[in-house]
């Protein structure tokens, strides 16, 4: 093929760039800190992987980002997805400039608190005056609005080995954690299990989606056609 020829097949191409935070395993996680975006591994990154085979026409761009970058990236709608987030997590400006993909996965998130607490169910009335650990940037749907009113106390930090510290050490009452996330999260953090309990009652239910620009309808149609035609790899 002449150059011009591959020159001009490359203008036609469609760039994406698609916002990742840095661990979500078993979706995604980074092998590398020196280049986050180059090191992704996961099962989310292998459906990215198969739909670039089967729609060339896109040319897709990992970045790496803190959660509270990415939602200030979003609300300047500076990106063109984010994955893997919910509607409910995101403020009314991020989604007025993004729209969702077909659900992908259904997930959970629970509280988590010290193997020895008295807490024994994650309901508001127990939870009243206690203070939990949870990662600054994100959204935790049913409970912002009791974080908001201070009726229980959030106490951010950066990062899920933070809020593990945090829940063993007593400084917290408890932990938000997804519980499909928690167990390669545990083991990174070299802690055990034992020394911790899920509260079984879930704080709430959720379907993770890729979230898109609306200007880039193009490419969210064609990846719920992918999705919808080739079964997603199943989350144990």
């Amino acid at each position: 093929m002449f150059p011009g020829i591959l020159h001009a097949e490359e203008l036609h191409r469609e760039h994406v760039k698609i916002l990742f935070g840095y661990r979500f395993p078993p979706f995604y996680t980074i092998l590398s800190a020196k280049n986050p975006a180059e090191n992704l591994s996961g099962v989310f990154i292998d459906v990215l992987s198969n739909f670039k085979k089967s729609y060339p026409q896109y040319i897709i761009e990992y970045k790496c980002l803190p959660r509270a970058r990415i939602s200030k990236m979003l609300r300047e709608g500076a990106a063109d997805a984010f994955a893997l987030s919910s509607p409910m997590f995101n403020s009314p400006e991020e989604n007025a400039k993004f729209e969702i993909s077909v659900p992908l996965w259904s997930i959970e998130d629970h509280l988590l608190v010290r193997s020895d607490s008295a807490i024994r169910s994650a309901d508001i009335s127990v939870l009243k005056g206690k203070e939990i650990a949870v990662l600054h940037g994100n959204g935790y749907g049913l409970m912002d609005e009791y974080f908001e009113r201070g009726s229980v106390k959030k106490h951010p930090v950066y990062s899920t080995s933070q809020i593990l510290e945090l829940v063993l050490s007593g400084r917290v009452d408890g932990g938000v954690c997804n519980r499909t996330t928690l167990p390669a999260l545990m083991r990174r953090a070299k802690l055990s299990m034992s020394d911790f309990r899920i509260i079984e009652e879930p704080l709430y239910t959720y379907s993770l989606h890729l979230l898109v620009k609306r200007d880039r309808k193009a490419f969210l149609n064609d990846f719920n056609r992918f999705i919808n035609e080739n079964p997603l790899p199943e989350i144990k």
